[in-house]
């Protein structure tokens, strides 16, 4: 059985977290051809692109010509989406979650994305392309990506460009526990130059020969960790996520799994299992993650422990700030 994470030796030195607000990911879009867009963040509520969405860090790499290997370890405070633009070219990308959770779509094609999954994606442009990374997890991930024209041009990866054509763009890898475990280390790695050129090359290879064993296109998209639970129907979809808006939007009501099931029209063991296996974590977990990404804004924002705890749905104090403790590795009042 595979772990739930992956993480780096303790040889592996931590990179220093940086503050992304939502200025810092458009900064992004033009080099990526991508929009973002977050729905937790009223525009009112964020002059000039201010607001912290994310904080952590965003590593890219470019092993040769139109290979681009980008690794991203962030704590995610506010749901963001990425969606493609029009303009987007055609690629191939290998998508690694080593740790949280993450939905992608592809036309009308949805997977949901686990630690030590793996996807193939083949866009050929002119596709709708999304993905959404919901607040209050911390999420570590590689995507590696080949553009078309070096499809085309480099003799070792030609054989991928049928990929494009395939009527369902997004395939299954099995990703190997090994290559999990070194693609956590590049992520946490320092190294600079010559030495981290050397190793994004040769953990960009080994992922494409993954890529390159691929060629039944009739595999099925990745499964999450509940893929026995039943698959959510559009319409069951569509009720869940006014369940997760709610909860974002009023977090520190007192919510019940009765009322909640009431709001999404199913009974709520239902409720339950389909939200588990939609959106990756249960239902009150994803509540109580929310809860403390909220109180971590709060607080950096000056207000007191007391208002923030009462705020986010916490009756006492002392309860809130060992919540915190255990989440985020400090004391609510050390946040700065």
């Amino acid at each position: 059985m595979k772990p739930t994470s992956y993480s780096p030796s303790q040889s592996a030195a931590p990179l220093a977290a940086r503050r992304l607000t939502v200025a810092d990911f458009t900064t992004y879009e033009h080099r990526y051809h991508l929009t973002h867009r977050f729905p937790s963040l009223p525009k009112r509520h964020c002059p000039q692109g201010g607001c912290m969405v994310a904080e952590g860090h965003i590593g890219e790499c470019q092993p040769w010509r139109d290979l681009q290997l980008v690794g991203s370890d962030l704590n995610v405070y506010h749901t963001y989406e990425t969606h493609a633009r029009e303009d987007a070219p055609g690629h191939v990308s290998i998508i690694v979650i080593l740790e949280g959770c993450a939905e992608l779509r592809l036309g009308d094609r949805h997977c949901s994305l686990t630690p030590g999954n793996g996807v193939l994606l083949a866009y050929a442009g002119a596709q709708r392309l999304s993905a959404r990374h919901i607040a209050g997890q911390r999420v570590r991930a590689v995507n590696l990506t080949v553009l078309e024209q070096a499809l085309e041009q480099d003799q070792r990866l030609v054989s991928l460009s049928p990929l494009l054509q395939a009527k369902d763009g997004l395939w299954s890898l099995a990703i190997p526990n090994g290559l999990c475990q070194s693609l956590a280390e590049w992520l946490a790695s320092q190294a600079q130059g010559a030495a981290a050129l050397l190793q994004a090359e040769g953990l960009a290879l080994q992922l494409l020969s993954l890529a390159l064993a691929t060629q039944d296109t009739t595999r099925p998209p990745p499964p999450s960790r509940h893929a026995e639970s039943p698959i959510a129907s559009p319409r069951h979809r569509r009720l869940l996520e006014r369940v997760r808006h709610y909860l974002d939007a009023q977090p520190g009501d007192a919510h019940t799994l009765r009322s909640l099931a009431e709001m999404a029209c199913m009974s709520p063991s239902s409720l339950r299992e389909k939200f588990r296996q939609t959106y990756g974590q249960p239902i009150f977990d994803y509540l109580r993650e929310r809860r403390l990404a909220l109180a971590y804004q709060l607080l950096r924002e000056g207000e007191s422990v007391q208002q923030v705890a009462t705020q986010v749905g916490y009756r006492h104090a002392t309860n809130f700030a060992t919540a915190f403790r255990q989440r985020y590795g400090v004391a609510p009042r050390d946040v700065e």
